[in-house]
């Protein structure tokens, strides 16, 4: 109850602009120092870790909404709040330590709590994901003892769960970029990365290391550093993009030798694949194009190890877990960030990698559309209806085909028969067979092929032949089929470009339904519908003024005769 009525109040401080914030935030810091007390008199036993959770869960809250808040996006500000905790006060300055301490001590304390630990370190990484709090931060001692110890994998740190670890090489990477002259942030980084750098080298480079990798303490060595890794692309943010891709660029390499030696080993192979994932997510919106080459280059590399490892090798086991599946799951995301790059890019990089961004002359070696499409080729033959009813996996895959539909279309007519079909399936299955959300998505990557084939004119591909068949899909859904009324602009925008394929199908596909109605009224309200969805007297063509005609009419159209034909 007491809990409840914490969460409560923060929320209505929140909301009441801070007017209670005072009385609450003193009231936990006081709640806070007697934890904090009867832990060093070693009555941890008598303390509640969900009261722990408790008060860290409010003080990241605080910390994250009024601690050195920059009054600059303010029109008027608490002065009592300004004076208290703004820039360049006491107030801030002592609150922050106070925090790092808190933080520290419930780490040494609260290692086996996972849950605790995990808001604990959340509340690091808000001390130091904000640079005028992280400036006050790499000030403290006690900070950089908590670097020392955890780069040395010191008791009890290295008893921290793998999630929790991530998350502290996070706060760790981004506390670094504080304000520091050049010889302690130098000094900085040599405590935090270069023994993880050091260490992993030593590890793999031993001359019996392909003896010895499989022994439990090498193994957990090697999943450390993968975490590590994780966190420090997690800490990447515009202004560290840099540093960081050079230093984890180092160890992607290594991560692929890595797939060779624990190929039969899922949970290692899984966890190197997200280091690539999260370099991914994070780092390739900002990159010029040829540090995109790079990252590409070592994804299509990682991609290729892992189909010779996987080749020939059947899961036969339908009915197990989806964690099973999670490499299938990790290289789709992959994919998919590395198909973000289309559409969100942040990379007027000039600035960003200054003296580092060198033009080539020569061509693109590599190209997200090589990655993404070699990646398909693993992951299509692979895919199975079993599989598919995997939520998290059917979703991943069916943004993923939606994305190469409408990022390279004209890259779908050259993929391999067997590929080919196989992907046609896919959008079939997914628009007849499953939940609205993937219809959309599969309607979505229609348009997109349909436009292709009307830029080619080729009329004897195998696109164009598949597009003929989804135009009648398309036509069923909207005409004769009960459907989700939030998927009438997608499925309208995917019927107009099939129709302006063909034209002579769709009026044919009109005509059959028409003839085969016997009732006169419901005849005469069919006709008179279609006749005012086309009414125009030039044919329909890829213009986006008649798109958005036909799509106005549509919705009458579906107003005048939705339920008239439906079947279940």
């Amino acid at each position: 109850r007491c809990r409840r009525s914490l969460r409560k109040d923060v929320i209505n401080t929140i909301e009441n602009g801070g007017k209670y914030s005072w009385v609450l935030l003193s009231a936990v810091l006081r709640t806070s120092e007697v934890e904090s007390r009867a832990t060093r008199a070693s009555l941890t036993e008598l303390l509640s870790p969900q009261m722990g959770k408790d008060i860290v869960w409010f003080l990241r809250r605080w910390a994250k909404t009024y601690l050195l808040v920059d009054e600059k996006l303010y029109g008027q500000i608490s002065m009592p709040l300004s004076t208290a905790f703004g820039a360049d006060t006491e107030g801030a300055q002592w609150i922050v330590g106070y925090l790092l301490e808190k933080v520290i001590n419930n780490l040494s304390v609260w290692s086996s709590e996972p849950e605790l630990a995990n808001d604990t370190v959340e509340l690091l990484v808000t001390l130091v994901e904000k640079r005028e709090r992280a400036n006050i931060v790499v000030q403290c001692e006690n900070w950089w003892n908590l670097a020392k110890q955890f780069a040395s994998r010191s008791p009890p740190l290295h008893m921290l769960s793998s999630t929790v670890q991530r998350t502290l090489m996070k706060a760790l990477v981004l506390g670094g970029f504080a304000h520091m002259d050049s010889d302690t942030k130098q000094q900085y980084w040599a405590e935090v990365l270069h023994p993880l750098q050091q260490r992993f080298l030593n590890l793999v480079n031993q001359e019996n290391f392909a003896q010895i990798c499989q022994e439990e303490a090498v193994k957990q060595e090697i999943i450390a550093t993968l975490e590590a890794l994780c966190g420090i692309a997690e800490a990447t943010q515009i202004d560290n993009v840099a540093s960081l891709f050079s230093f984890l660029m180092d160890f992607l390499s290594s991560c692929i030798g890595l797939m060779e030696v624990y190929r039969n080993s899922p949970e290692t192979v899984n966890l190197i694949i997200e280091v690539f994932v999260e370099v991914a997510h994070k780092q390739i919106c900002y990159l010029g194009e040829t540090k995109s080459m790079k990252l590409y280059e070592v994804c299509l590399t990682l991609l290729q190890v892992y189909s010779k490892n996987n080749l020939g090798r059947k899961r036969l086991d339908v009915a197990a877990e989806e964690d099973q599946y999670q490499d299938l799951l990790l290289i789709m995301e992959l994919l998919t960030n590395l198909l973000s790059k289309e559409f969100i890019d942040f990379s007027d990089t000039d600035e960003v990698f200054r003296g580092q961004e060198q033009s080539s002359g020569a061509g693109r070696a590599v190209s997200a559309a090589d990655v993404v499409l070699y990646g398909v080729n693993i992951v299509l033959p692979l895919m199975s209806q079993d599989l598919l009813k995997f939520p998290s996996l059917c979703n991943q895959y069916y943004k993923l085909i939606t994305f190469i539909c409408e990022i390279f279309p004209e890259k779908i007519p050259q993929l391999p028969e067997e590929l080919f079909k196989s992907l046609m399936c896919s959008l079939e299955l997914g628009m007849t067979s499953m939940s609205s959300e993937i219809s959309q998505l599969c309607l979505e990557a229609l348009s997109p092929l349909a436009e292709q084939c009307a830029k080619t004119q080729e009329k004897d591909t195998p696109l164009f032949i598949a597009t003929q068949h989804f135009l009648k899909l398309v036509f069923d859904m909207l005409v004769l089929q009960k459907h989700n009324t939030e998927m009438t602009v997608a499925a309208g925008e995917a019927l107009y470009t099939l129709v302006c394929l063909h034209q002579a199908e769709y009026s044919e596909l009109v005509e059959t339904l028409l003839s085969n109605q016997r009732d006169a009224v419901i005849y005469q309200r069919l006709a008179d519908a279609f006749n005012s969805l086309t009414a125009s007297s030039t044919p329909p063509t890829m213009d986006r003024k008649q798109k958005v005609a036909f799509l106005k009419s549509l919705e009458e159209f579906v107003a005048n005769v939705g339920g008239l034909l439906c079947v279940k």
